[in-house]
């Protein structure tokens, strides 16, 4: 094998290690990526409509609900994400309470509020 090949093939390997990299890396933005939803538009659609308060969005625009849902109208389809995840897990005797006009939540005792409270969270 001339040295040519041996350049051609190294080469070759390290794009493929480059490539691998690129998709673990997307792989892993897209799990860290907010719980979203997808809703289709019917053929022809010029606006979307928020399913929380029936506002009606261009395409292109996107927006916050009341209740934290961050919304993109696009042509054929409406992507809606969660702002705020939900708290589980709790410590025993622990509440939540979600502020919607701010997008965030504090996890408290229920009899001392001072005394905030170990839980975990899924989606966002």
């Amino acid at each position: 094998m001339t040295a040519f090949h041996q350049n051609s093939i190294s080469a070759k390997l390290a794009t493929m290690k480059s490539l691998a990299l690129v998709l673990v890396f997307c792989a892993c933005v897209s799990l860290s990526d907010s719980v979203c939803s997808v809703t289709p538009l019917k053929p022809g659609a010029k606006f979307c409509v928020d399913g929380y308060d029936n506002s009606r969005h261009p395409m292109g625009i996107t927006w916050t609900n009341p209740r934290c849902l961050r919304c993109t109208c696009f042509p054929g389809k409406m992507r809606c994400c969660h702002m705020v995840p939900r708290v589980t897990n709790l410590s025993l005797g622990c509440i939540v309470k979600y502020d919607y006009k701010k997008c965030t939540f504090e996890v408290f005792n229920r009899t001392n509020p001072k005394i905030k409270c170990s839980y975990g969270t899924v989606e966002k």
